[in-house]
């Protein structure tokens, strides 16, 4: 017995306060996917939980189960709805998620991580996994090594879950192109294939090809530098699958579903275009074709591995330059007691100042050890990765070799 999935994802911009046209774009997103043919959705920003609440609700005749992954300050704005059963779920929160004085970036407050809903279809069970990358921000990219240990905490995750499902599917905000580093970790390690580089044919006139998810032409609220340098966008947002090796998968459909404009209003659905993916599975003695000639991850484990040393390396004179300046200021605070006047100004100047040691020294001392743990701890993970791989390369060649 065959069947079919459709699956729809979107990184919804959903920040209260913040986001242009949130309340309308969010009722759009509820009226086109109330008449869609997706069966399974992901989202991503869903920031307030009354928006998911007002989904839910909009949603319950035809995506009749929900689930929210509830994490940090303001919850993951992960969320998963579906046509059948929900019959588990589980949340793995990143250890490295940016930081938490960068209060204008946010995602430390999200506790971003990975969700996983376990869905039942039948006698099949179906492994979705929904998840939403830190962003770059700056060209400098200052959270490299957290997305790499993000990209990679996610693929050992799906390594380890994967084996009971019959398919896996990953969806959501990789904020990682094909060729990223970040990208080939998640595609690589547990062999999730890109319905981008495999043989389909758009059969439905609404799904225009795949393209540029993030800052194309199209969008409304694109950056017009950022469309200047390059009008298609980055592919940033993906719909990955991997199946037993008892299915053969037919993709039927894949690329971007939602219009220009939201109808009747001259603004996008989200600053993000939408991805969607529909295949058919069907039983097969063979191999499935994502498990076919997929890179070996050995070389992005060694890519990986740099970026955290570098980043190690980077951390521990941060905490020298906190811990210094911190000292610094706390033994000049002592040793002025009693030698400022008493007048208002000399008094924000010292709340000021305490402010001041108070902040490098906890950054210092707490946080830039918490993050070194989390490199560590990371690097451990990889560098076992890499073994592993180096003694399976080492296998097959002598296999060839035999043979």
């Amino acid at each position: 017995m065959d069947f079919p999935l459709n699956i729809f994802t979107l990184n919804c911009w959903g920040i209260p306060g913040i986001s242009k046209n949130r309340k309308e774009r969010i009722e759009a997103i509820a009226s086109y996917l109330r008449v869609s043919r997706h069966n399974i959705v992901c989202l991503q920003e869903i920031w307030s939980e009354d928006d998911y609440l007002y989904l839910k609700e909009q949603l319950k005749e035809t995506l009749s189960f929900s689930h929210y992954f509830y994490s940090g300050v303001l919850g993951s704005g992960l969320c998963v709805f579906s046509k059948w059963q929900i019959q588990d779920v589980f949340f793995h929160q990143w250890p490295l998620n940016g930081y938490i004085h960068k209060v204008h970036h946010g995602d430390w407050f999200g506790g971003k991580g990975v969700g996983l809903c376990r869905i039942k279809y039948a006698d099949k069970i179906i492994n979705v996994y929904c998840t939403h990358l830190h962003a770059e921000y700056h060209e400098d990219d200052i959270y490299l090594a957290h997305r790499v240990l993000q990209a990679y905490s996610t693929a050992e995750f799906v390594n380890i879950t994967k084996a009971p499902a019959d398919i896996s599917i990953l969806a959501g905000d990789l904020n990682a192109g094909p060729g990223d580093l970040s990208f080939r970790l998640i595609s690589e390690l547990p062999a999730l294939a890109d319905p981008y580089d495999l043989d389909y044919a758009c059969g439905d006139p609404g799904i225009r090809p795949a393209s540029g998810t993030s800052d194309s032409a199209n969008n409304s609220y694109s950056n017009p530098k950022m469309v200047e340098k390059c009008p298609d966008g980055k592919r940033i947002d993906h719909i990955l699958f991997h199946c037993r090796s008892d299915w053969k998968v037919q993709v039927e459909n894949f690329g971007n579903p939602l219009e220009d404009r939201v109808p009747g209003q001259t603004f996008s659905y989200s600053d993000h275009n939408a991805v969607c993916l529909q295949v058919r599975l069907q039983p097969s003695q063979g191999k499935s074709i994502n498990t076919s000639d997929k890179a070996s991850p050995y070389q992005a484990i060694l890519d990986a591995i740099t970026v955290c040393e570098d980043a190690t390396l980077t951390i521990k004179r941060s905490k020298k330059v906190y811990l210094t300046w911190g000292g610094l200021l706390f033994m000049f605070l002592i040793g002025t007691v009693g030698f400022w006047p008493n007048n208002l100004l000399c008094d924000v100047i010292k709340i000021g100042m305490t402010g001041l040691c108070f902040y490098s020294i906890v950054m210092g001392s707490l946080w830039n050890q918490i993050e070194l743990n989390s490199l560590k701890a990371g690097l451990t993970g990889l560098e076992y990765s890499k073994l592993c791989q180096s003694e399976s390369e080492t296998s097959e060649k002598k296999h060839l070799h035999s043979a």
